[in-house]
């Protein structure tokens, strides 16, 4: 194996699911590539697709096949030549089956097929423990290149409207040659997220006093500058400066829950930054100290349980999150406009640890944060959140709406406990200009690149042109909607289904396809979101094509979620991950990243053990800024900045 020209393609852990911006340019109704098969005329147009897993396999069809999505796309003949669906003079159609491994021996199943060489054509590259260039060079997948180049345009325009995407699909040689040794799923958008910042609403309802002024959102300054003059507010009434502030109308809060509270919950809830969900920084001290309160009120304050708000043991999160709203950032390696850094000497996280060490300093943030080492940082204290103990916390969305009351310990709680969500605040109170009023950068967000499929040798005599006009169909609109939405109306009357999940469950379709009052579209699924029917209607396992998130802006997916969950999606989508750098380090090759691995090791041992007692008050800045000097964090800067130059819009 050429260990040199080995680019990593997947990330290990927390590693693999960074994200990076928004994508444009997915959406395309067909192909324009020329010429027809050229690879040969009549050739053999079977394939067998191994796939991690399957839903519905035994509860609505025996084989993956019989999945209508399969069943449709095996029913269209493939235009080589025009792209996308053809007719059956000008096209030619496909035979894909699949092969499924006993779940749960997913690993084990696929690497006895390559140390057997008994593997199919098709192989999902999920598990694989190496990247599908050393899979090429071990002689089982093929260089792709020139069929994606020939018959994928839809594919190949993604990766232009995203150059950032361009280093996590392709593999650049020392020679500027650029190669494809898989092809992965592309999210059009930042896919829903599963966890994010979730507060107690009835503590800010009952406690929290309206402020005597909010920003003006109508006034011409904050039109202007996003923000007033002066901020936070008793800063602005201190210097007698309330230019961009207003009256407050508002003098107390009140709720109605309504007989659904998830679907039905209102209030007249208004933070300081006038806006109705919390902002700014100044709106989460705000809430902290009506969280004070409440705690206080029930006794709970000497509760090391009971807390206004936590923080990874370590002090903060590499992935950045909260550390990215002092002007960006993650307290670790970091990108941004095209540039690598080490963040945790910066001046971004040295803002951030002064606003943790007022939080501590004021009894809002965990005393206990930095013992808490076995909880991974969605589940922070997962019983002194679920007790009802706790103001603000990262947890899943299952925490949300009134599902808190049946474990809170306080009896008024188990009445009218609320959780909402809310999204990452802005630096509006801590450091310079430079941290201030900066939308957060860096985020944990799921890649927006998906897993991978790799052609293996066992295809090289097969109709490929036909195979790959096929997989860039799946980066069309029409395509994508077949394989993540499932069949509408129309499709399923063209096809005669056996076995036919639909007509068996008194479906006509798998989503209806609507318009809101603002024109935009939106895809509303037929089945709830709950029943695993939802994925036994699609053909997502076949993991490639435009990954339909439904957050890009130009058309939404009613999933059937409560409303409370949606609008904490929206809210905890607000702002998209380009500060990461995680995913470019997946990038590295062999000998840079044992250098990089290392480095990290040391890096995150330091933090760890000292990143706390800048918090506590124990060490000071300087102090932890010195111990770096040992460790020279900054050598490895250049092996990532030639992974990120690759995305550069110029290359």
């Amino acid at each position: 194996m050429k260990n040199k020209l080995v680019k990593r393609m997947f990330a290990a852990g927390l590693a693999a699911v960074m994200c990076v911006g928004l994508l444009a340019g997915c959406g395309g109704k067909g192909g324009s590539g020329e010429g027809g098969s050229a690879k040969g005329g009549a050739k053999d147009a079977n394939f067998t697709w191994w796939i991690y897993q399957t839903d519905g396999q035994g509860t609505y069809y025996d084989k993956y096949e019989d999945s209508p999505s399969v069943q449709y796309i095996n029913a269209q003949y493939w235009n080589t030549a025009e792209g996308g669906i053809g007719t059956e003079e000008n096209g030619t159609k496909l035979d894909l089956s699949f092969l499924v491994p006993i779940s749960g021996s997913e690993t084990d199943n696929f690497n006895t097929m390559i140390g057997t060489g008994e593997y199919p054509e098709i192989l999902d590259l999920s598990v694989s423990s190496e990247s599908p260039q050393a899979m090429h060079e071990n002689g089982v997948l093929m260089d792709i290149t020139e069929y994606v180049e020939e018959y994928m345009p839809n594919y190949l325009a993604c990766l232009e409207a995203n150059p950032e995407l361009k280093p996590l699909v392709q593999v650049q040689e020392d020679d500027g040659s650029v190669h494809y040794y898989a092809i992965y799923a592309i999210g059009d958008g930042v896919k829903k997220p599963w966890e994010g910042t979730c507060y107690r609403r009835d503590w800010v309802v009952k406690y929290a006093k309206p402020t005597e002024y909010v920003w003006d959102w109508e006034s011409d300054y904050v039109k202007e500058n996003g923000h007033p003059a002066v901020t936070p507010l008793d800063k602005a009434v201190g210097e007698d400066n309330l230019e961009g502030w207003k009256k407050n109308d508002v003098t107390s809060f009140e709720a109605d829950y309504g007989e659904d509270p998830d679907e039905d919950y209102t209030d007249n809830v208004i933070f300081p930054s006038g806006t109705s969900d919390p902002l700014t920084i100044s709106d989460w001290e705000w809430m902290f100290e009506a969280f004070d309160k409440a705690i206080d009120e029930r006794g709970w304050a000497d509760n090391s349980n009971a807390y206004c708000t936590s923080v990874a043991y370590g002090g903060y999160f590499a992935q950045g999150d909260l550390v990215s709203s002092f002007g960006g950032g993650t307290g670790y390696y970091y990108v941004k406009d095209g540039e690598v850094s080490f963040d945790g000497d910066s001046d971004t996280f040295k803002t951030y640890l002064e606003c943790l060490n007022n939080w501590y300093e004021k009894g809002w943030l965990d005393s206990q944060f930095s013992t808490r080492s076995g909880d991974i940082f969605f589940m922070i204290n997962s019983v002194g959140v679920n007790q009802g103990m706790v103001g603000m916390w990262c947890g899943l969305s299952s925490t949300l709406g009134d599902s808190l009351r049946v474990t809170c310990q306080n009896e008024e709680d188990q009445q009218d406990a609320f959780a909402m969500g809310c999204a990452l605040p802005i630096n509006d109170v801590y450091g310079s200009e430079e941290q201030m009023y900066q939308e957060p950068d860096a985020l944990y967000q799921d890649s927006r690149k998906g897993t991978g499929i790799g052609i293996t040798n066992k295809a090289e005599e097969k109709d490929l042109a036909a195979l790959f006009t096929f997989l860039d169909w799946t980066y069309t609109t029409e395509g994508a909607s077949v394989l993540y939405m499932g069949l509408n109306e129309e499709q399923v009357a063209s096809v005669d289904l056996n076995p036919d999940i639909f007509a068996d469950n008194g479906l006509k379709a798998a989503y209806v396809e609507k318009t809101d009052d603002e024109g935009k579209i939106v895809y509303e699924k037929t089945v709830d979101q709950s029943n695993e029917m939802v994925s036994a209607l699609t053909g997502v396992r076949m993991t490639v094509g435009t990954s339909m998130s439904g957050t890009n802006g130009e058309y939404t997916i009613d999933n059937g979620n409560p409303r409370i969950n949606e609008e904490a999606f929206t809210q905890w989508s607000k702002y998209i991950n380009t500060g990461n750098i995680m995913e470019y380090s997946a990038l590295l090759n062999v000998e840079e990243s044992e250098v990089f691995s290392k480095m990290q090791t040391a890096v995150i041992e330091y933090q760890n053990i000292n990143v706390p007692g800048v918090i506590a008050g124990t060490m000071s800045w300087d102090e932890y800024v010195k111990g770096f000097e040992s460790i020279d964090p900054d050598s490895v800067v250049p092996s990532l900045q030639k992974y990120v130059d690759l995305a550069k819009t110029d290359k």
